[in-house]
């Protein structure tokens, strides 16, 4: 079998500006003082989220010093700060705000919550206003989702090569461009939300989270699935909560129908004041009443986790997203063709793939011999 996973760099391949690093923060910042900046979803006062990054700029620095060791509350953000060490600590006296990548950004809003007793709700509102103002950049008016008519006939021949491609972009320019199923591992900006569906299992439940809400559709992809955060271990956790919560749901239900105190148990559940607990029982019991009914996973993970044969990335930085490189470490393969921009890459790629790496099986290719061939006629 021959896999691809594809990432950010190809869309940078295609267009050198408004893809990069750069320009995705410059344009968060610029689309604040758009007269059409969608308020009604995002935030009520727009600057307010200019005003926020600038201060989280602020304290990125005192980040890259150290000062922020001591606000980390768990494995997942001390590995995260070290990478975010590792990635900018060099150009510490250079760095300007729009050179740090904005999911690194939620780190350091962590960090800042944590060192100013920040708790959720609060925590989580003001994370969904820079995501939702971090996929508005991303999508570019549509005009990230123009990108495939780019595309050369020996790249699209190429892409049309593979058996299952995967890529963490949110666009559909691939899924143009060969006119097949791509997996989305982290959201596409044409798939909603599950809190969003009005037919999802988690709107069936008393409490539905889309209640009162009016979604607008001409910014549909604000209301995504797309994953936006800064640790691999959270997007993990997110990737696999649907396959979890399936799991056990179908076991509670089959419980539920052959065991009198299980019922029991769940009934009372109901009637509790803890929203969580009535929602379990709720769901169970929905779940008896329809076994079909399952939370929808929509980010491939587990395809991604079974992958064999051979696999390339392109486009694909080695500094986030560690969890993907553990999985395709893991996978029974017999070859990885990585295509770098740097000897920096290889070296952080062979860190990420170690069995890969002690078997030979890593391939490294300029990704700038690669692009030329691609463009050659």
């Amino acid at each position: 079998m021959r896999n691809l996973l594809v990432g950010n760099g190809v869309n940078i391949q295609f267009d050198k500006i408004s893809y990069s690093t750069k320009e995705i923060v410059l344009r968060i910042l610029k689309n604040c003082d758009r007269e059409d900046f969608p308020s009604h979803i995002i935030v009520n006062e727009a600057y307010l989220i200019k005003n926020y990054i600038g201060r989280l700029f602020l304290e990125a620095r005192m980040a890259l010093q150290g000062y922020y060791d001591e606000f980390t509350n768990c494995s997942a953000e001390v590995s995260s700060l070290a990478a975010f060490k590792e990635q900018y600590s060099e150009r510490l006296s250079t760095l300007k705000i729009t050179d740090i990548g904005f999911e690194d950004y939620y780190l350091i809003h962590d960090l800042v919550c944590h060192k100013f007793n920040i708790k959720n709700p609060e925590q989580y509102h003001c994370r969904e206003g820079m995501r939702t103002a971090y996929l508005l950049s991303i999508y570019n008016d549509g005009k990230v989702d123009d990108l495939y008519h780019q595309y050369s006939k020996k790249f699209v021949d190429y892409l049309k090569g593979f058996d299952s491609i995967f890529t963490t972009n949110y666009d559909s320019n691939i899924d143009c461009a060969v006119g097949k199923e791509i997996y989305h591992i982290h959201g596409w900006f044409k798939q909603r939300a599950a809190v969003y569906d009005y037919e999802s299992f988690r709107n069936q439940l008393p409490d539905a989270p889309v209640k009162g809400v009016s979604v607008d559709e001409n910014y549909y992809y604000l209301y995504s699935n797309a994953l936006t955060t800064h640790c691999g271990a959270y997007k993990e956790f997110q990737l696999k909560q649907y396959s979890y919560a399936n799991e056990a749901i179908t076991k509670l239900a089959a419980a539920y129908t052959s065991n009198i105190t299980v019922r029991n148990d769940v009934d009372s559940w109901i009637k509790e004041d803890n929203k969580i607990t009535a929602n379990m029982g709720y769901a169970v019991k929905l779940k008896v009443e329809n076994p079909s009914l399952e939370f929808r996973d929509d980010y491939h993970f587990d395809r991604l986790t079974n992958i064999e044969g051979e696999i390339d990335i392109l486009g694909l930085s080695p500094w986030n997203d560690f969890h993907i490189f553990e999985a395709i470490d893991k996978a029974d393969l017999r070859k990885c063709t990585y295509y770098y921009f740097s000897q920096e890459q290889c070296d952080k790629i062979s860190e990420l793939l170690p069995t890969l790496a002690s078997k030979k099986l890593i391939e490294f290719v300029p990704v700038v011999d690669f692009w030329r061939e691609m463009d050659e006629k």
